[in-house]
């Protein structure tokens, strides 16, 4: 009996898919017993001569606050996957994201960082002094486990890195396909380069030069957002998270699409996972409404690409499918009531909220900038001195007299740059939050403000939201629900 071609090739293509997930099952389930293999209570004797160093933030020291870590991913991960396939609720998502982007991110200082956990993983089976901690392991397998099941729940609002992003996306641009195609491979190239040097370092030998690079961790040494959750660190890292943020209003999650090493491995798991995000409720319309209020182009063909779909929820807002799954779970409508006018100081008050906090932005970021120019440039000029007159001081004794006197006026310089620093840093961050909030909840709508010139209310107000276009030939399938 012959079997047809076309029947043949989806067997074909079903045994792919199975073997993949089998491999990757696998996978997972053979690393983590490889890891606690080598997970030690305790760390190693190197005799009395070495000291282990004293991180900067190191984790909780009762066990029961990693366990609540833990824990809380775990419960963030099954919150997701409810809202994303049960509730189908974007509002819900985005209270997820604010609540990811509080604890995992200012209030823990990224500390709770699966995408860093990658480093701690490969050193962990690359050398078998090093050890993790069992919450590590957890923080790094949970969401693995959780994109088999659910695809990228992790990604949709309990990362704080990808929430922070998605929370301020603003008026999302397309970018040309080819070219974001080109660059989702800079997160396999950033994932390939991170476990090299996480495990191995680099030596290099170009002739006669030699270039050896210890171990070192590279996504925590260029994180770009993990400065502005703990409010320190060097002025670049504040300036490349600050540009990603400013680059996410307009482009969907800059740094989750093309450079983030965790989801690249994502990516390849949701290929084959259990559920993965299906717009409509019960019958796909092909109108393309979800492809163009998707800001992440994880859309192809009309239909969520599992690899590239962040369960982010926004899709269901403009599914007429979903609009009318959720008239018929919720009831009866409740009568409309016709909204009166604002009152013209309400109308003032939400005119100018938004101005005051962009005028804060403006500010506190020229504060910021202004500090530190100031500071590499009186730095080192202080520095100098203050060396020159250590030199003195070896064969003038009077001159220690004027040393320490300036030794102390630089410590309290510097006492004095890091509370601006963090005074105008908080304040731009609790400015930012508060425009973006302002902007996307409280700006007022057309003939809503007041108490400005006409030339800027025009400006304030809030343009008609523009749906997506439906394509002429799926217009009769759109009509035919409504």
């Amino acid at each position: 009996m012959r079997i047809p071609p076309t029947i043949h090739s989806s067997f074909v293509k079903i045994g792919e898919t199975l073997a993949r997930g089998g491999c990757v099952l696998l996978g997972l389930l053979v690393a983590p017993i490889a890891l606690v293999a080598q997970y030690q209570k305790k760390p190693p004797d190197f005799g009395g001569t070495h000291s282990f160093p004293t991180p900067v933030h190191p984790e909780p020291a009762a066990t029961w606050l990693r366990d609540l870590d833990v824990g809380l991913l775990a419960i963030a991960l099954a919150v997701a996957a409810f809202l994303v396939y049960k509730r189908r609720s974007r509002k819900g998502v985005t209270l997820l994201s604010i609540a990811s982007v509080a604890y995992f991110g200012f209030y823990r200082k990224g500390c709770i960082c699966s995408v860093g956990a990658i480093q701690n993983v490969v050193l962990c089976l690359v050398d078998s002094r090093y050890f993790v901690s069992l919450s590590v392991l957890a923080i790094f397998f949970l969401p693995l486990l959780a994109t088999l099941f659910f695809g990228r729940i992790f990604c949709s609002g309990v990362c704080p890195l990808g929430a922070i992003q998605d929370l301020v996306v603003v008026k999302p641009l397309k970018v040309p396909m080819r070219l974001d195609r080109a660059l989702r491979y800079l997160q396999f190239v950033y994932l390939g380069l991170a476990v090299l040097f996480a495990g191995w370092g680099l030596q290099l030998h170009l002739g006669s030069k030699q270039l050896k690079l210890a171990p070192h961790f590279i996504i925590c040494d260029w994180d770009p957002f993990i400065s502005i959750f703990r409010r320190a660190g060097p002025f670049h890292l504040v300036a490349l998270g600050a540009a990603f943020i400013a680059a996410g209003m307009f482009i969907g999650r800059p740094y989750c699409r093309w450079l983030c090493p965790y989801g690249g491995l994502l990516s390849i798991l949701s290929r084959v996972s259990w559920m993965n995000v299906r717009i409509s409720p019960d019958k796909e319309l092909n109108c393309g409404l979800c492809a163009g209020a998707c800001p992440f182009e994880a859309i192809r063909e009309l239909r969520a690409d599992r690899a590239f779909c962040v369960a982010c929820a926004r899709c269901y807002e403009y599914c007429p499918r979903h609009k009318r799954f959720v008239a018929l779970r919720d009831g009866p409508k409740k009568p409309v009531q016709v909204k009166m006018p604002p009152r013209r100081w309400e109308a003032i008050a939400r005119t100018w909220a938004g101005i005051l906090a962009g005028l804060i932005v403006l500010v506190s970021a020229a504060w910021l900038l202004a500090v530190f120019v100031h500071a590499r440039h009186v730095a080192q000029t202080d520095i100098t001195y203050a060396n020159q007159l250590r030199e003195k001081a070896t064969s003038d004794a009077e001159i220690q007299k004027i040393l320490q006197p300036e030794l102390d006026r630089q410590h309290n310089a510097a006492v004095t740059r890091r509370r601006a620093y963090n005074f105008a840093g908080t304040a731009l961050m609790l400015s930012f939050a508060l425009w973006i909030t302002w902007f996307m909840l409280f700006r007022p709508k057309q003939g809503g403000g007041a108490g400005v010139p006409a030339r800027l209310l025009k400006i304030l107000e809030e343009p008609p939201k523009q749906r997506p276009k439906i394509p002429r030939k799926r217009m009769d399938d759109t009509n035919a629900i409504s």
